[in-house]
């Protein structure tokens, strides 16, 4: 990759900040539950904590998306860095709170406003990254996910230690100013690195105001100047053109939406995201509890879950390589849902096998469902970010940012969504069935998902089938159709 000076270090700078993200998303697991039965919480009444981040990611990721363009993605990413910091930093203090609905309602309330900053802060960086690395865009994002997937699932071994040595408060105050840190470095740095410059809301003011004048005929507006009675109306004529304009704007980007969600690649892309985040929510939410019946510590409990973080964190930069150079994200996919459907065999394993539970299958099922979920996760991104990118044929650099930002938006919430769906809807699953009972529906989940893409790869024809082109291009023009 012939990335320049400044490149390497805005890669490095996000891959830092997506660190600490995941570990200000999964830090409390291993002692939150210990703290809220304290307080007098029962599970069912504390368990959606751990999930309603995702559900606020999911509803206001597509909301950036859609307005990106006017509140701006550099104050975006600012608001989602200083608001993660802030909910992290704050959800410690909650130890004071004695009361049980206070604590309650507070835990809530902190998760909802931190899924709310995460939406607009991971909106916001791909939106970046989409005009920043135009030809290398998946490997990039590729790095970024392999550093927010590794913090993700060590998040808790660490939340634990730190625990241990400083109570409830210490692991908040560490992951909250960890990242507060990391961000202000990077807002700071952020305009001296970019290449493209940011959109902000002037920015669509003033074409705003130029498009209204288009509206008025030369002679019209040097007339509008001549007099105050003329300039009266003249200023009337325009506040109309630009009310008429922002209208057919609003209508355009909501049948861009409306576009993408009827493309069967961008839905196949986006089910397949939501899919493999219900992979990652599941098993990071309730291996724990089932790696119990090999009397392990907790210190090797937390380590177990390297078996799956590690592999991820490197099948994740090395799919995002292949897919960025040399094969299709459409091959991808289907190869990583068969890849965690078979690593769901071993992971229990699953009760119609005759395999005994066995911890060091157990590693290895978790390892396979590291890399599996590593290639669906990163293809499904480029394969949304392709199709979106030939759906909309422009070479506007504005309307190029607009229609990243809204895929972008768009993989936010289907990624939040999965994140919700795994805990959410598998704590009663295996309640009912258990984690071997439960594992086999997910590994249908999977069957399904590569038979759909099969489908879809099946029945696409040529001209539906692009590869990259070779020279650095504008973004519509990165991909050619296969002759």
């Amino acid at each position: 990759m012939e990335f320049s000076r400044s490149q390497w270090e805005l890669v490095f700078l996000f891959c830092a900040v997506y660190v600490t993200w995941g570990l200000t998303d999964s830090i409390q697991a291993p002692f939150f539950p210990i703290e809220a039965e304290e307080k007098g919480a029962s599970p069912s009444e504390y368990g959606a904590v751990f999930g309603i981040i995702h559900l606020a990611m999911f509803v206001f990721g597509p909301v950036f998306g859609r307005f990106m363009p006017y509140l701006g993605v550099y104050r975006v990413f600012i608001f989602g860095v200083l608001g993660t910091a802030a909910c992290g930093c704050l959800f410690g203090v909650l130890t004071y709170l004695d009361n049980t609905w206070a604590f309650l309602g507070c835990s809530y309330g902190l998760r909802l406003l931190e899924g709310v900053a995460e939406a607009g802060a991971w909106s916001s960086v791909l939106t970046i990254l989409s005009n920043e690395f135009k030809d290398h865009v998946t490997y990039v994002y590729s790095l970024t996910q392999a550093s927010f997937g590794f913090a993700e699932i060590l998040g808790p071994s660490l939340g634990g230690t730190l625990f241990e040595y400083g109570g409830f408060l210490l692991p908040f105050e560490f992951s909250g100013i960890l990242c507060l840190l990391v961000g202000l470095i990077i807002i700071f740095r952020l305009p001296y690195l970019l290449t493209h410059s940011i959109s902000n809301r002037s920015s669509v003011s003033s074409s705003s105001e130029t498009g209204s004048k288009d509206c008025l005929s030369e002679e019209d507006y040097q007339s509008e100047v001549a007099s105050d009675a003329e300039s009266v109306e003249s200023q009337i004529v325009r506040t109309k053109c630009d009310k008429s304009k922002k209208l057919n704007e609003s209508s355009s980007a909501a049948n861009d939406y409306i576009r993408l969600l009827n493309s069967p690649m961008v839905l196949l892309a986006l089910l397949g995201t939501i899919f493999s985040a219900t992979c990652q929510g599941f098993i990071e939410s309730f291996l724990e509890e089932y790696l119990k019946i090999f009397n392990l510590s907790v210190t090797q409990i937390g380590l177990s879950f390297l078996a799956m973080s590690v592999p991820y964190m490197i099948a994740t930069p090395l799919w995002g390589w292949l897919v960025d150079k040399w094969v299709q994200p459409e091959l991808v996919n289907p190869i990583g849902h068969l890849i965690i459907a078979a690593s769901l065999i071993l992971i229990g394993p699953v009760d119609y096998t005759t395999l005994e539970p066995d911890y060091m299958l157990t590693l290895i099922g978790l390892g396979l469902i590291g890399v599996g979920t590593a290639a669906t996760i990163t293809s499904t991104f480029a394969l949304a970010q392709k199709h979106a990118l030939i759906m909309f044929e422009t070479s506007s650099a504005d309307g190029t940012e607009d229609h990243s930002s809204m895929i972008s938006g768009l993989w936010t919430s289907a990624f939040a969504l999965g994140n919700f769906i795994g805990p959410t809807a598998g704590g009663p699953l295996v309640t009912w069935l258990g984690f071997t009972g439960t594992t086999p529906i997910i590994q249908v989940w999977a069957l399904v998902m590569a038979a759909l893409d099969c489908v879809v790869l099946g029945c696409s024809s040529s001209k539906n089938l692009f590869v990259r082109k070779k020279s650095a291009l504008s973004k519509p023009e990165l991909y050619e159709q296969i002759s």
